[in-house]
């Protein structure tokens, strides 16, 4: 089966991940592929340094990620235009992860923050939308990512609210901060799922 996880940024989708793929899932993570195609080199970022300039390049030729993100969600059209450029890449090379590891018997998990607006959903046998509060995800991102509250909240701001999640996938979890807890809810998505599918 091919299973999808989304939600907002700093909801909690990678902890989710690790109890899949303790579980055999074979995880396909779209943020890291979205790393791999904005290497120097891919056609990728040819075309964000055309839209967003080539000063978004540190000194090595890599992407500085950190000013593209700032450019990008400065506004509706910044981000609009950033999906346009990384999404078709990102969902092909999703898709032939999926279909080698299914053709070889595993079950598999997209991890995707744009699994909905992609159209990836449309192949998931199931979803998952992973939420929590405002206040979770803010304090989480500024120790992930290093970046400022005002840099989050203009990040934030341009994500959709919990219920655009919640109300198209078949299953939700709630993460208010217990690891424990989102483990259990996650190890019971898994079970209803392998009763359903006759696994």
């Amino acid at each position: 089966m091919l299973i999808g996880i989304t939600g907002p940024s700093g909801a909690g989708k990678g902890c989710v991940a690790q109890v899949f793929a303790r579980r055999g899932f074979a995880v396909i993570d779209a943020d890291r592929i979205a790393r791999e195609i904005v290497m120097p080199g891919q056609p990728a970022l040819a075309a964000l340094t055309d839209a967003f300039g080539k000063d978004i390049l540190l000194p090595d030729g890599s992407l500085d990620r950190r000013l593209l993100a700032q450019r990008a969600f400065s506004s509706e059209q910044g981000t609009k235009t950033l999906n346009e450029i990384t999404h078709k890449e990102i969902c092909k090379r999703m898709k032939a992860l999926a279909d080698g590891y299914m053709n070889s018997g595993r079950n598999c998990l997209f991890d995707a923050p744009l699994l909905i607006e992609a159209g990836l959903i449309d192949i998931c046998n199931a979803c998952v939308a992973v939420i929590a509060s405002a206040e979770e995800r803010t304090k989480r991102l500024m120790q992930r990512d290093g970046i400022t509250e005002q840099e989050i909240q203009r990040r934030l701001s341009r994500q959709h609210s919990d219920d655009f999640y919640t109300s198209r996938c078949d299953y939700t979890i709630v993460n208010d901060g217990d690891l424990d807890r989102l483990r259990e809810q996650a190890d019971a998505i898994i079970e209803r799922l392998s009763i359903h599918d006759g696994c």
